[in-house]
């Protein structure tokens, strides 16, 4: 008899384990119920690898920026601009540095430059050492800079959205690999305890039929050879099968 499944389970196994005593899948309930689980779990697991990244990043940029932030005054002097630049340009050097940061890096420190825009565009005004040429150099070089980092996050960001559908394409194929030979293995197995009571069931009839039971020998014809049928069809059709209950798990909106 099926065994009945009651979901989510912990563990891709617990399913499969679940599933191999039951060969029939009506209206692909199993699939449905495996593909939802697969992406319930990838997407758990994609929102607290960004929660953490998102953290250790703002708790580093926080310590590498504290001493900026807590002497802001110390620019409001001729050429604070370019010393303000020097300092947002080691600590940018700096975060870069640090290991580890996660898949939220870049939008965590292009939010760090937008908050700085304002103080930025203060220091500039405050420096009155500066020429109006002068001025207009420098501004023009911070929407140079700005321009090229969006480039760049830009250019990073693509490069990971890249890199994760690449990871994702190799776990969807392994997982439909292990969903194929587990599939294939309960195959086998269903058509070897076919085999099995297909054999005992012969030896039954012979039985009776040695000791003189004929009605009950006939009986058992139509059994044996619905059983034989079963056993036939697995055999040319379970390739075929295997194929297409993958093509479902694949295909599945």
């Amino acid at each position: 008899m099926a065994q009945r499944l009651r979901l989510p389970t912990d563990t891709l196994q617990e399913l499969l384990d679940v599933h191999a005593h039951s060969f029939k899948d009506e209206n692909q309930q199993f699939l449905k119920k495996l593909v939802e689980l697969l992406r319930e779990k990838n997407g758990l697991f994609l929102l607290k690898n960004e929660e953490a990244s998102d953290k250790y990043c703002q708790e580093e940029l926080d310590r590498l920026s504290k001493d900026l932030m807590d002497n802001i005054s110390r620019f409001s002097v001729p050429g604070g601009h370019r010393l303000y630049m020097d300092m947002r340009e080691k600590i940018e050097h700096d975060y870069w540095q640090v290991p580890r940061k996660g898949v939220k890096a870049s939008e965590v420190f292009q939010n760090f430059l937008q908050s700085q825009a304002i103080v930025e565009s203060s220091i500039l005004q405050a420096d009155t050492a500066l020429t109006a040429g002068q001025k207009a150099i420098a501004e023009e070089r911070t929407k140079k800079e700005a321009a090229e980092k969006e480039q760049d996050l830009l250019r990073q960001k693509q490069k990971e959205q890249q890199e994760y559908m690449e990871a994702q394409e190799k776990r969807n194929k392994e997982n439909i690999e292990q969903l194929r030979r587990k599939l294939e293995q309960e195959r086998e197995q269903l058509i070897k305890d076919h085999n099995m009571m297909l054999e005992k069931l012969m030896k039954e009839q012979k039985t009776f039929c040695e000791e003189g039971y004929k009605k009950q020998a006939e009986e058992m014809s139509g059994e044996i050879h619905q059983l034989g049928h079963n056993i036939k069809e697995m055999k040319q059709n379970g390739d075929s099968l295997v194929e297409s209950i993958l093509r479902k798990c694949i295909f599945q909106p």
